[in-house]
């Protein structure tokens, strides 16, 4: 009849019960926290039989892990969101995502009960019963999904392979399980390892200068913080759509080869006298051990984890007596080895843990480098050409569409490549039907895999494409979807276009009819740190949620979930980014309706344009009109050269083409009864019936008899007022983020470059370009040039008045010389070379 008398229920339900492992969803850092707050709270007595260890004082630390850890001590606390995390991909990890993703749940079979739905179930006994049930079922799909994932023997498996404590595999950290195989392994060799360091304040870090000097800086984002040493080699993408057969080749386990084919350990090479200085690049290989140096301990571990995992997966292929249950322990062990061995290299890598040596770890990814860059080369000394690689992969453009001939090449390169060392192995990964590869590390496919009886079956591959990102929403992605799937098919270019075309036509009239369910627009995104560690939290619409959420709502939002939230109108004329509403709110106020136009525009527009732009037959602006938006907003303004060619002839088809973009020059007439504007698009006038007039001798106004010629200093002044705002707009240095949903705008220079271009400082993926470059601002000026160029006025041979040449020729020097000066993309060889040629 309280909330004291239910806890002290549930205490000595827990006592009698005395559980060894306690399984659930979201325990770690929210439910244990609540739960013992509450405790705290009623001052209940025998709160510590949450463990088994009796204790007086409620822990009160708000170090991460340590409450569940302190009032749970002797129980194993098992919360399958944090299991997930490491098993599984998923958009998000809240148990109703899990539950379609892993128990295979319909969209709506499971509700999800609000606090108001809690408070109304206790008004009468049906509603009561109804939301005991809902709880009831909540708990057997945590218990099925525990289950279907293995999280308990796959725990297990690790913990004997690691030599660790089972509590703390199952709450995750792999450096640590990492850290204790290699404490049994170096201990039992007779080795004295350092203490390990757990560093209370901020973190520091040696930055290397490039006059080889270091400095000590403070680590402000130490867990997120980049390496401070080269990676892996991404080698820039030949971006295109491909239909000839495309053969992906990989290393198997690349890093984990690299430290056993090279013997590379702290036993083996001293890190103390490797210098991380500009030259190491190239002077790396000087400290590899000789091959005759004992094998060390890092390389001796991770061939024994290879060897078993070989020995278990050879077990599972050849042992037809196995039992079902004996296959599935196998297969857990087989799966327990491979996550262990693929991440020894990372607690090289990791600046926490205790066997952190960036100098080993710079080894390493300098070896691969050189094996893919080599690898490369091969293959285009076979003739082939490789259009992508990453890393420990690459992808060659066969050139042919025959299945068996493109694995005749594979065999090939890979007993060729195989041959140069001993550990590494290079195999053939897959068979790729179409490609739309546009950057590096986003690209979409249909492998081919050729089954037993003989057939091809094929299945779409995406990878770091915008429909796969949890940040973007469901209409977005099942747009991206059939737009891919289009693509990726046997139709003609024109069939192709016409069906993507008219399905982003009936999404605008769906979305402006109300038809889109909610779930389709809900984006997620997830929260890096605590909401209330954010600095700009106006700029980040699911931390504003989540801030929100957490002060109204039991429910409460921490570093680590993700956040849920669809874009509103709410009747204010606040930026998109700051009208984000959680379905829960949306569902409660009848003042906000969802913005259609920022789904069109921020969600669909921005993924489809991105899948379509190396295909021909559409584009940008097509597909915004297709959207109901205004495709003048999306038109691409891209110059493939830079070069301006003056003697080009008369001013035909390519200077329109040239000049498409350019503001046109005006200038009002002088004569007070006139005053027409007149507007200058081309040296000639053309008039209706067909009679061509210089603008200079004619106004506008056919009845006014003033000619521009006699108010010729005021052309002049106007067209040099007009080149000195285009030169001071150009001065000011505007950038904007490529990407079209960020869209932020600065004029000042982020330090961190990506090739010749710095980083958005807001989004932090694309870069800044300049809304005015030198070539637009070059192009501008000589548009004026041309447009005094009576030479260039027309093909027929016609002779003009000494004065009207005069005037044309006085203007056209003064933009020459003003050309002149401006050159910022034009460089006149020479002039370069004068001195050496003695001029």
């Amino acid at each position: 009849d309280s909330e004291r008398a239910l806890l002290n229920y549930l205490l000595t339900k827990l006592y009698k019960i005395d559980a060894d492992i306690i399984v659930g969803h979201d325990l770690a850092g929210y439910t244990i926290e609540l739960l013992v707050n509450r405790l705290s709270f009623h001052k209940v007595p025998n709160w510590s039989r949450l463990g088994r260890l009796k204790r007086s004082v409620v822990p009160s630390t708000k170090g991460k892990g340590q409450i569940e850890r302190i009032a749970l001590t002797g129980r194993l606390l098992c919360d399958v969101k944090t299991s997930a995390k490491e098993l599984i991909r998923s958009r998000s990890y809240d148990l109703d995502t899990l539950c379609q993703n892993v128990l295979h749940f319909k969209e709506g079979k499971r509700t999800e009960l609000s606090d108001e739905d809690f408070r109304y179930a206790f008004c009468n006994g049906g509603t009561l019963i109804d939301a005991v049930w809902h709880l009831m079922s909540d708990a057997s799909y945590v218990l099925r999904i525990f289950f279907e994932l293995n999280i308990l023997p796959l725990a297990l498996q690790i913990t004997n392979i690691a030599g660790n404590v089972m509590s703390r595999t199952l709450m995750g950290g792999r450096s640590e399980r990492n850290e204790f195989l290699l404490l049994h392994a170096f201990y039992s060799k007779d080795y004295i390892l350092p203490d390990k360091e757990f560093r209370k304040s901020v973190a520091k870090e040696d930055i290397d200068l490039a006059d080889g000097t270091t400095m000590e800086t403070l680590n402000t984002k130490s867990s997120r913080k980049k390496p401070s040493y080269a990676g892996g080699l991404v080698l820039d993408p030949k971006v295109g759509f491909y239909d000839d057969l495309i053969l992906l080749m990989d290393f198997n386990s690349l890093y984990p080869s690299i430290i056993q084919e090279y013997n590379i350990c702290f036993t083996t090479i001293p890190v103390y006298q490797i210098t991380m200085e500009d030259s190491f690049t190239d002077t790396y290989n000087r400290y590899f051990p000789n091959e005759n140096v004992e094998r060390g301990i890092l390389p001796t571990e991770i061939r024994k984890l290879v060897e078993s995992r070989k020995g278990v997966k050879e077990i599972l292929k050849k042992d037809s007596t196995l039992t079902p249950e004996q296959r599935a322990q196998y297969d857990i062990r087989q799966m327990a080895l491979k996550l262990t061995a693929n991440s020894m290299y990372g607690c090289l890598g990791f600046t926490h843990s205790r066997f952190y040596a960036k100098p080993l770890a710079a080894l390493v990814t300098a070896k691969g480098r050189e094996i893919l860059m080599n690898t490369k080369k091969m293959v285009e000394s076979y003739g082939y050409d490789v259009i992508y690689g990453d890393t420990d992969s690459i992808m060659i453009n066969t050139k042919t569409k025959q299945y068996d001939q493109v694995y005749q090449i594979g065999r090939k390169i890979k007993s060729e490549v195989n041959k140069c060392y001993k550990q590494v192995e290079l195999d053939i990964d897959g068979v790729f039907k179409f490609m739309l590869l546009l950057k590096k590390k986003k690209y979409a496919a249909v492998s081919l895999t050729k089954l037993p009886n003989g057939e091809l079956f094929e299945k779409r591959e995406m990878k770091g494409l915008d429909i796969v990102r949890r940040d973007w929403s469901q209409l977005s992605a099942e747009a991206g979807k059939f737009v891919l799937k289009q693509i990726l098919s046997d139709q003609s270019r024109d069939d192709r276009i016409e069906s993507i075309h008219g399905y982003l036509e009936n999404i605008r009239q769906d979305l402006e009819a109300g038809k889109v369910p909610l779930t389709l627009l809900t984006v997620t995104k997830q929260l890096t740190k605590s909401p209330e560690d954010y600095v700009d939290s106006k700029a980040l619409p699911h931390v504003q949620v989540a801030l929100r959420i957490n002060k109204s709502s039991s429910k409460r939002f921490k570093q680590g979930d993700t956040v849920s939230y669809v874009i509103c109108l709410d009747g204010t004329n606040n930026p998109a980014t700051q009208r984000a509403y959680h379905i829960d709110e949306l569902k409660s106020n009848n003042n906000l309706t969802i913005d259609t136009e920022y789904y069109l525009s921020q969600q669909v527009h921005p993924v489809i344009a991105r899948l379509c732009d190396p295909i021909d037959g559409t584009d940008a602006a097509t597909i915004a009109r297709c959207l109901g938006l205004d495709p003048t907003k999306y038109k691409r303004q891209v110059y493939e050269s830079g070069d301006v060619d003056e003697d080009e002839g008369t001013f035909g088809k390519k200077d329109e083409e040239k000049f498409k973009d350019c503001e046109k020059f005006s200038f009002i007439c002088k004569r007070e009864e006139c005053g027409a504007e007149n507007v200058v698009d081309h040296p000639i006038r053309k008039l209706d019936n067909g009679v061509e007039l210089l603008f200079l001798e004619h106004c506008s106004n056919r009845e006014c008899t003033l000619r521009p010629i006699e108010y010729l200093p005021m052309i002049q002044n106007k067209l040099h007022l007009r080149v000195r705002a285009h030169i001071q707009k150009y001065s000011e240095g505007w950038l904007r983020c490529e990407d079209s949903t960020c869209d932020y705008r600065s004029n000042v220079i982020n330090m961190n470059f990506e090739k010749a271009y710095p980083v958005c400082q807001m989004c932090g993926q694309s870069t800044m370009r300049r809304e005015i470059t030198s070539f637009q601002l070059y192009n501008q000026l000589c548009y004026y040039s041309y447009m005094f160029d009576i030479n260039k006025a027309t093909q027929k041979p016609i002779k003009y008045e000494p004065e009207v040449v005069a005037a044309y020729k006085k203007v056209y020097d003064q933009m020459a010389q003003i050309l002149s000066q401006n050159r910022c993309s034009i460089i006149n060889l020479g002039l370069l070379f004068s001195q050496l040629m003695g001029n």
